[in-house]
């Protein structure tokens, strides 16, 4: 099994990407489900997660990309031993199932993944290839930093999914050391972001995202050449909506004499409020303000430039925000982010956003091609687990 990942491809794009020859193939041979619905919140890490395990993120407990504090260096929630429930990686490593995975999210320090390159950000001055390492597995790293690491040019797409692709066809061919303990992995992950980084600096529609797409399908082409017959899963993870003001809603807090500004993020007052900006979303964190100042801030938020309306208590609840005093979200065209950082399009919307669902589509795993209306993405870990519960 070959799980790739299409980060912020969303639904609106299946047809252009039908254009291009790998994926149009891909397609005509799979269940393809549009029209289907990601989770809320609707970002990388959470979203991943929920596909790696089948529940929401107040379920497994990756609710956001970095930490909710607001800062310009956040650490990033990589670590998968943040995640409360079982994974399919997990699932597959007790069945005796081989593992991989290649810049998947929240795969750091993994114990079950057999081949792990996982995702990780450094914090400021530390060596990439260092943490890397100690997150992953070393040895198969070294091998392929050294073989593929002229290929990179640090986070910069589309080179960086270039190297993902060299990096997992070596380990879906089992081209990487010779031992007997070298043997291919029965379940595999890669994450594909070049659609997501350039779409966040150009936004959807921009003559830029060529690059992306063209990319996306030679890497999907030289993946399934390496994976051969296997069953195959492509799925994009959330959408982008195009963006022209971005705002930062901790500038409240600041005009309010609550909290102050430095260079590298907000200092607390001792009450310990902030707001915590997730794109298309925003949540209060109250800390020990009373009542009414807390209905105040509420007030405020709900008259500021681009709100469109609160989360409901169901929406609060499922993306793991029980703790905040409340959430809102942007208008279409508006979105949050730390010191309004420049943005062209972003995530992180609630999932009744015109223009926001996913797809994904199936390969196997017993499934006849075809195209299929609806669904969530909640439905590939069952799918998963009832392929490797067949193969044992």
């Amino acid at each position: 099994m070959l799980i790739i990942s299409f980060d912020a491809v969303g639904d609106i794009e299946f047809d252009r990407l039908l254009r291009y020859p790998a994926f149009s193939a891909l397609a005509k041979q799979s269940s393809v489900f549009r029209g289907v619905s990601t989770v809320f919140i609707s970002n990388t890490y959470p979203v991943h997660t929920s596909v790696a395990t089948g529940v929401l993120p107040c379920e497994h407990g990756i609710t956001s990309n970095t930490q909710e504090f607001p800062c310009a260096n956040p650490v990033w929630n990589s670590d998968e031993r943040m995640i409360r429930v079982k994974t399919i990686w997990q699932y597959a490593s007790e069945k005796g199932i081989k593992t991989a995975a290649v810049l998947w999210p929240v795969t750091g320090f993994s114990k079950t993944i057999n081949y792990n390159i996982p995702e990780v950000i450094p914090r400021p001055g530390k060596s990439q290839i260092i943490t890397s390492l100690k997150a992953g597995s070393p040895i198969l790293q070294l091998i392929l930093f050294l073989r593929y690491g002229k290929i990179m040019k640090g986070f910069n797409q589309p080179q960086l999914d270039n190297f993902s692709t060299a990096c997992m066809t070596d380990i879906l061919r089992g081209k990487l050391r010779r031992s007997r303990r070298n043997k291919k992995p029965a379940l595999a992950l890669v994450h594909l972001t070049a659609y997501d980084t350039i779409c966040h600096y150009n936004g959807l529609g921009s003559e830029a995202l060529e690059e992306a797409f063209q990319s996306l399908d030679k890497n999907l082409a030289a993946l399934l050449d390496a994976a051969d017959d296997d069953d195959i899963i492509v799925f994009s993870d959330h959408t982008q909506l195009n963006i022209h003001t971005v705002a930062d809603p901790n500038i409240m807090l600041v005009k309010e004499g609550l909290i102050y500004q430095t260079g590298d993020g907000y200092i607390g007052g001792e009450n310990g409020c902030f707001f915590e900006s997730a794109g298309g979303s925003a949540f209060f964190h109250a800390g020990k303000l009373p009542p009414q100042r807390i209905e105040n801030l509420r007030s405020l938020a709900g008259k500021s430039e681009g709100f469109r309306r609160f989360l409901t208590a169901d929406e609060m609840r499922e993306t793991g925000r029980d703790d905040a005093a409340f959430g809102f979200c942007a208008k279409a065209g508006f979105c949050y982010e730390i010191f309004g950082a420049e943005k062209k399009g972003n995530h992180g919307y609630p999932l009744d956003m015109d223009d926001y669902k996913v797809f994904y589509m199936v390969k196997g795993f017993g499934l006849q091609p075809g195209i299929n209306k609806g669904g969530s993405l909640l439905d590939i870990a069952p799918l998963v687990k009832k392929r490797i519960d067949d193969a044992v």
